[in-house]
């Protein structure tokens, strides 16, 4: 393995931390980079080359970069391990030093560490600034007044405008806006519709959250993929549950706009039916997407609730077991909860319907075989037999009636 160290440098006066603006000319992201291996091959992932703004090196398209031209540039690693925020090529980052594991064994060894994006187009897509725009940036403002120019407008109008290399992979897509803030928010956003705001209710304040409840309750907002939309570049969008690809909501009382996919009114509560997603105002969890998988691999899925679990759908409820499927319950109603009958014990049923049957086999048998002598005499056999037909004819219909369900109803 190469030398991890390679880019460690002693630090012999001036010992306060230096922050500074660079710009990025390469990162290491996987095994297939020029200098995976000499920079220390898997610890050397989020690792970038970078080029000083104020007197950058000779440009040299970055598609034209080999291991020789790179070794050249200086190197700096995230600053936070934990938390990772890859730059682009030609993206801005600030730098800072700080201590290398050299630093062990001598004394003053510094290495260089990025921390973020500088925010240069306000951009959550791409903010970059390639050395030939930063002279032009310079030198070419050629519809703006130098008063213009000075406040922070430039010539080029979005990042979008910049025909840059930015990687192999990344591709800027045109409509992704940015979300608009609220007082106290923190907002996380990536580069392509997806978010996090650890946000609250603000009144009157043209969100969709905020219609009840007291300013600074709070809510988290989960967004994966932006709503198709276009509008001035630059301008502020909201979340929109319906409408973006993906969204969890966790809210504590807020009335949050869910159109629910399925209109079904809750025809199966007797009373005290759940409150419509939209009209819910209370502390609450809303996934929605154009698909939700619950997938268990060691263990069960456990759906609990205090009050009821309701499934509700357009087309149908499907149950495949491989095994059994069981239902433990003091009552059940299939198709409706009015006017419901019983259903019927199975086996209980059989069972007394076949002693009868062999009841009756057994009195049209006597029947058949009785001779009358001499007239008007009492067939004996035939009434001996109808005497104890006639015995268990209360067991059968005590029977009868409990071959009912008492759990089980249908229509």
């Amino acid at each position: 393995m190469a030398n991890p160290f390679a880019q460690s440098y002693i630090q012999t006066s001036n010992p306060s931390t230096t922050i500074r603006s660079v710009r990025v000319i390469s990162i290491i992201l996987d095994d297939t980079h020029p200098l995976f291996n000499e920079y220390g091959q898997w610890d050397s992932i989020g690792l970038i080359f970078f080029d000083d703004i104020e007197s950058p090196k000779p440009y040299q398209p970055v598609e034209d970069q080999q291991s020789e031209s790179l070794s050249f540039y200086p190197t700096a690693r995230s600053l936070f391990p934990q938390y990772k925020a890859l730059p682009l090529i030609n993206e801005v980052v600030v730098l800072v030093e700080g201590p290398s594991l050299e630093s062990s064994i001598e004394t003053g060894a510094k290495s260089y560490y990025y921390i973020s994006v500088i925010n240069l187009w306000n951009s959550q897509q791409q903010n970059v600034l390639p050395d030939q725009i930063y002279n032009q940036y310079l030198s070419n403002n050629q519809s703006k007044t130098p008063q213009e120019v000075e406040a922070g407008s430039p010539q080029i109008e979005n990042s979008t405008d910049l025909n840059v290399r930015v990687g192999d992979t990344f591709t800027t897509k045109q409509y992704i806006y940015p979300l608009r803030p609220y007082e106290g928010d923190v907002i996380q956003e990536g580069r392509w519709g997806n978010s996090i705001r650890l946000g609250s209710t603000v009144k009157n304040q043209g969100n969709n959250w905020s219609n009840i409840g007291e300013n600074g309750n709070p809510i988290t907002i989960i967004r994966n993929g932006q709503y198709d939309i276009t509008q001035t570049p630059g301008e502020y969008i909201l979340e929109n549950i319906n409408i973006d690809d993906s969204s969890i909501y966790l809210s504590s009382n807020q009335q949050i706009p869910l159109i629910a996919s399925s209109n079904n009114a809750y025809l199966s509560y007797r009373v005290n039916p759940p409150s419509l997603p939209s009209e819910y105002d209370g502390k609450q969890i809303i996934l929605n997407s154009g698909r939700l998988v619950l997938n268990s691999t060691d263990d069960h899925i456990l759906l609990s609730s205090i009050k009821s679990i309701n499934l509700n759908t357009d087309l149908s409820v499907n149950i495949d077991a491989r095994s059994e499927v069981v239902i433990q319950t003091p009552l059940i109603h299939l198709g409706d909860t009015q006017n419901a009958q019983p259903l019927v014990l199975g086996n209980d049923l059989i069972n007394l319907l076949t002693e009868l049957v062999t009841d009756l086999n057994s009195l049209t048998d006597s029947l058949q075989n009785q001779i009358i002598t001499p007239e008007g005499t009492p067939l004996a056999p035939t009434s001996n037999v109808a005497q104890l037909i006639s015995a268990k004819i209360p067991g059968y219909k005590q029977r009868l009636s409990g071959s009912l369900s008492n759990t089980s109803y249908t229509i």
